[in-house]
């Protein structure tokens, strides 16, 4: 079975979704709880968990952006290399 190139950039969309999803929800979660307990170390905790979580979700959106740059730059290299041939 042949898979298309759509086929496998959405399946990589769909991974790297995930890979964002889950620091969110860890984001989420870390925030939660240093509200919920509220004393100045929890808070503190809850910022320095939520600033790591902030770093993974860059690097998962920097993969994303090379990823569609890569797809945008595609079809122009294919069309220089045609018109060069």
């Amino acid at each position: 079975m042949t898979t298309s190139r759509n086929e496998i950039d959405l399946e990589q969309s769909h991974a790297e979704l995930h890979d964002l999803c889950q620091p969110l929800t860890a984001l989420q979660c870390r925030l939660e709880i240093g509200k919920m307990l509220g004393d100045i170390v929890s808070l503190e905790e809850a910022i320095v968990g939520a600033l790591e979580e902030t770093w993974r979700m860059c690097q998962v959106i920097a993969v994303m952006r090379q990823r569609l740059l890569a797809i945008e730059e595609a079809p122009q290299l294919q069309t220089v290399a045609t018109r060069n041939y």
